[in-house]
């Protein structure tokens, strides 16, 4: 073998030989702050301990007044962290004391899936990598004149970025579901293949009058390398795990090439919020990107799935102003959200980005509506409102999933209702009405 060769081929292994080596990360005695924003100065704060300090975890992606940030410390880090609130007199209160023991306990309900028996899987648990897409193959495999695997492409590390497309037969308008760009949001990729599971496997008659109604292209884990490292070594890895000098990753949903590197992201390698060396650096942008655009002038709805916040964001967030189909397009999220809230009474913001939370860009709902052009186009955060924040524990998992998939059938009944998605045929009864009923059934 030449020795250019063999020295190329031994740089590529140094990344997984220190994967080898190196032990998993443990959050014990890890404390996570709520930090109330009451002002400017509380907001320029903490966008620059965000932006520039890298011994603190801030799980908002989004700071803004009047809100709560979480903050997570190491116990070393702490007492530095506490004595920044009272200089500044920021209200501060302690959610948790021990982010490990969250992680230990969300441990027991990763559970493994049965491969050939699509219905073992549980709504109320995780699963790795490996059993979500030995789920998504046997429900093509068990449905295979309405389902197929699809691959956008592979992710740095050489994992397939699966997908699963249903469809009844040619002409059809396509939904698009994609989740999991961020790692460490586990509540995303079980939301996705909740969807999956009421379209073709539930006695969710709605959902599958929808399902025959549209094409349905779902992406559960769109960023798998991370994902995989965040069952195997880190729970809270956001980014890709591509080396980026002597750190790893880029945050895949800045680096969409819409107003890349504008506003709410960073240069710095060792940021969460690294926008990557230029628009579409990474395979898994550019691959994902590249399969959207192909069936792009089908897609009349689109979902990017995040966590948490519970909010059902709109293009754009570079600005407050009212762009594209704006009105329409909060109006039918507000009234998709109000169906959501019924069977629990949770609460979701409907906006665009920029008026709810702040400026972010780079992002792939914005890069949706704006190179693809797609009528629909909605950023989810999925619960909570910071209570458990990633952490979603088990008995809020399957109230989210049934909770949301609420809201999606409800979205396409109003969309249809304004004009949009012009192949539905069957959805002729809104979800709130049927849930409204269902109610007063018991009264």
């Amino acid at each position: 073998m030449p020795v250019t060769l063999f020295i190329k081929k031994f740089l590529f292994l140094i990344p997984l030989i220190a994967l080898v080596l190196c032990e998993k990360t443990r959050f014990d005695n890890y404390v996570l702050y709520k930090v109330l924003v009451e002002n400017d100065q509380h907001y320029r704060i903490l966008v620059d301990l965000k932006n520039n300090n890298f011994k603190y975890d801030i799980w908002n992606d989004h700071i803004s007044l009047g809100r709560y940030v979480d903050i997570m410390s190491s116990p070393e880090d702490k007492a530095e962290l506490e004595k920044l609130f009272q200089k500044y007199e920021l209200k501060y209160e302690i959610a948790n004391e021990n982010i490990q023991e969250v992680i230990d306990k969300e441990n027991a309900i990763i559970k493994t899936y049965t491969r050939s028996n699509i219905r073992s899987m549980e709504w109320n648990a995780y699963y790795t990598l490996d059993h979500i897409y030995g789920w998504l193959d046997d429900v093509a495999a068990a449905y295979p004149n309405v389902a197929s695997i699809v691959i956008a492409g592979k992710s740095y590390e050489g994992r397939d970025i699966k997908g699963l497309k249903i469809s009844h037969g040619p002409g059809r308008r396509v939904i698009f579901i994609e989740s999991g760009i961020h790692a460490r949001e586990w509540i995303s990729m079980t939301s996705a293949c909740y969807v999956i599971n009421e379209l073709l496997i539930s006695n969710n008659t709605q959902a599958h009058a929808a399902a025959q109604d549209y094409d349905w292209y779902i992406f559960p884990v769109t960023n798998p390398d991370g994902y995989v490292y965040s069952h195997e070594q880190n729970r809270l890895w956001r980014k890709s795990r591509r080396p980026i000098g002597n750190n790893f990753g880029v945050d895949l949903n800045r680096n969409w090439n819409s107003n890349w590197l504008v506003v709410g992201a960073s240069t710095n390698p060792q940021s969460l919020t690294y926008a990557g060396p230029g628009p579409f650096s990474e395979p898994e942008t550019r691959a994902l990107s590249n399969f959207i655009r192909s069936i792009g002038d089908k897609i009349d709805l689109y979902l990017s799935v995040h966590s948490f916040g519970q909010y059902l964001l709109v293009p754009f967030g570079n600005s407050t102003g009212a762009y594209a189909n704006y009105y329409d397009a909060v109006n039918i999220g507000r009234r998709a959200m109000g169906a959501l809230a019924v069977r629990y009474g949770t609460l979701y913001q409907t906006g665009n980005i920029a008026e709810v939370l702040y400026l972010a860009t780079g992002g792939s709902d914005e890069w949706v509506k704006e190179h693809v052009r797609v009528p629909l186009v909605y950023c989810v955060e999925l619960r909570d409102r910071g209570l458990n924040g990633f952490l979603l524990p088990e008995d809020e998992i399957l109230p989210n999933n049934q909770e949301y998939m609420d809201g999606v059938l409800e979205l396409i009944y109003q969309a249809e209702r304004f004009g949009y998605m012009n192949s539905g045929s069957r959805i002729h009864i809104s979800m709130f009405i049927l849930l409204i009923t269902f109610f007063i059934s018991f009264l």
